[in-house]
């Protein structure tokens, strides 16, 4: 733009635009409750044509039920998970690079429910039986750290396969705060990485690994009677 205004083709200074308070957002889509059931009980895609096993399919179902960013999700290492507890150290961003997270909240520790407890149970079992060797929970087939933009394209094809709802695979994570929206806000804060003075290394006092399980048991509650009625 200042190479356009030296040469006199313009006389705008973008700098100064602004988007009114008043402006209208893009809404954001969610995954319906149809959609949820259809995303935990196929683990198909299509591929050139034929039935064919969604790689990222405990992915998406992780991401889903644990409002986890997508660059959180591919991330995950096998290291980070003790016994029911998911300690949240890293992000790998669009570029394939290593990054502590979106924010000074991103790195933090919670509980797993029985749901996501049992997808990654059954990510293990994959892994094993494909012979996939890996400290990426949610690797390729080669056992490699996943792509992001490759995760985002699969989450698309298997979203117009399967007829579920088009969503951004981001939007899982906004499917996940809808969901369990009537949580104490406490808890989705410190669930999500929006909470503050969180210290994802220090905390391990009773009272936190408290709340953490009460959340686990809250959230469980609540996709368990999503995911039972149909």
């Amino acid at each position: 733009m200042k190479y356009c205004r030296k040469c006199k083709y313009t006389t705008l200074f973008p700098e100064d635009l602004t988007i009114p308070r008043g402006a209208v957002s893009k809404p954001k889509s969610i995954l319906q409750p149809d959609d949820l059931r259809k995303l935990f009980n196929i683990d198909f895609t299509e591929y050139r044509g034929k039935p064919a096993h969604e790689l990222f399919i405990n992915a998406y179902r992780f991401e889903v039920s644990t409002g986890l960013r997508p660059g959180e999700v591919i991330g995950l290492k096998w290291s980070d998970i003790a016994n029911s507890t998911v300690f949240l150290k890293r992000s790998i961003n669009v570029y394939g690079e290593e990054t502590t997270g979106k924010n000074e909240n991103a790195q933090r520790i919670f509980t797993l429910t029985e749901i996501s407890r049992a997808v990654l149970e059954a990510q293990r079992e994959y892994q094993k039986q494909n012979g996939i060797e890996t400290q990426w929970v949610f690797s390729d087939e080669y056992g490699e750290c996943a792509k992001e933009n490759r995760y985002y394209k699969r989450w698309i094809h298997y979203c117009e396969v399967n007829g579920i709802q088009k969503t951004t695979a981001y939007e899982m994570r906004h499917t996940f705060v809808s969901v369990v929206k009537s949580l104490p806000e406490g808890y989705l804060k410190q669930l999500v990485g929006h909470s503050k003075d969180m210290d994802t290394y220090g905390v391990y006092s009773h009272e936190f690994l408290g709340d953490s399980k009460k959340t686990a048991e809250l959230v469980e509650g609540i996709f368990g009677r999503i995911l039972k009625t149909g």
